[in-house]
């Protein structure tokens, strides 16, 4: 490691849900894997989770409509969100990395399902011995290969940013180092979307101005962007210059767990909403439940409507997994704000509009 500087790894699982369904099925192997809502031959709605190398050849990438991945690549093997098994090996690989840090005297923050940095800063302070970032690199890809079937790609920097930035770099199965003394000439010819914090409509924004590199963003000066951009700018200011004073936390706490179903039409019909939002409820729960949580004391309903206006009722009490029946039922009290006329619980709420996505989160654990 470099003396009197940070040594931060970022490991970021390539495509995981895409490959999470190849490690379980084999003879998925070199074909395109689409994740996601229900294409429907075309017709399908809601949108793409992930989809693997493979697909993303035909131009499928995430967030991207269903019924479009489907119109580019028909012949793609199209598979619906299966939280559970991703939660399954998320939570092994993890520990791998938990594990890993504490070997060589690291902080272990996971930063999200398929991502994790571990502060390795101080490895060389540990049993007296030289470590370096190739070779610890090199360790947890071969040890979440090995132990779980499942590719990563590793980053290494000065700082979380860069080392985040880093693991996208040679995408899949990439290892990239980057030194502090060489930050700036990493940064410079990149193109401005990857940078964190700069989305389509901060894009759009620099596209204009004909700001298509990190090296255009930093002839810009602080005062300027602020006036475009407020503190959003002061920050993106400081990320093209690769400074980033976060820490990582020494441990990570799951805040919330949660899941959602997207209504192949839009509808206001109790026997097509409850079918899908007991289900739900019951997925959300096993998730928590799978990572060692057994109370909480918040529950939440969240709707879409057909407008794509999202709205959102919570509860607090104190729930336990081994309550199914309770949460159910407050559950059910919260949707009740939301759908049409029905005779459910006694009530009859006024005319809604349809509902096009349904969801359910817990959180504040306990």
């Amino acid at each position: 490691m470099v003396k009197n500087h940070r040594t931060i790894f970022h490991v970021d699982l390539d495509a995981f849900f895409a490959s999470s369904e190849e490690r379980e099925n084999p003879h998925f192997k070199g074909k395109p894997i689409v994740v996601g809502a229900n294409p429907l031959n075309g017709k399908g709605r809601g949108v793409v989770s992930t989809a693997n190398y493979e697909a993303r050849k035909y131009g499928i990438h995430s967030a991207m409509p269903i019924s479009k991945a489907w119109r580019l690549c028909p012949k793609a093997i199209f598979l619906p969100v299966n939280s559970s098994l991703y939660e399954r090996i998320s939570y092994a690989v993890m520990k791998i990395l938990a594990n890993i840090s504490e070997k060589y005297n690291g902080k272990f923050e996971q930063a999200g399902i398929d991502e994790a940095y571990i502060d390795l800063s101080n490895a060389n302070n540990f049993h007296n011995h030289t470590y370096y970032p190739r070779e610890i690199a090199e360790e947890i890809k071969t040890a979440i290969r090995e132990r779980e079937k499942i590719i990563a790609s590793v980053g290494v920097g000065p700082n979380m940013l860069i080392a985040k930035i880093a693991s996208d770099f040679q995408k899949p199965d990439g290892l990239t180092i980057v030194s502090p003394e060489k930050t700036q000439a990493f940064l410079d010819p990149l193109d401005i979307r990857k940078i964190p914090g700069i989305g389509p409509k901060t894009e759009i924004i620099f596209r204009k101005l004909k700001i298509n590199t990190v090296f255009d963003l930093r002839q810009l000066d602080q005062p300027y962007l602020y006036d475009l951009l407020g503190e959003h700018g002061i920050s993106l200011y400081e990320s093209a210059r690769g400074k980033d004073k976060r820490e990582i936390a020494k441990f990570h706490e799951t805040k919330s767990v949660s899941n959602d179903y997207t209504f192949p039409n839009d509808t206001d019909d109790l026997s097509i909403i409850l079918p899908e939002f007991f289900p739900i409820v019951r997925r959300v729960i096993a998730l928590f439940e799978s990572q060692g949580f057994r109370n909480f004391k918040t529950i939440t309903v969240r709707v879409r409507f057909s407008d794509f206006k999202t709205h959102t009722k919570s509860k607090s009490a104190g729930y336990s997994v081994t309550d199914i029946e309770t949460i159910e039922r407050d559950a059910l009290r919260l949707l009740w704000h939301f759908v049409p006329h029905s005779k459910i619980i006694g009530k009859t709420p006024s005319r809604r509009k349809k509902i096009r996505l349904i969801g359910f989160r817990i959180s504040n654990f306990s």
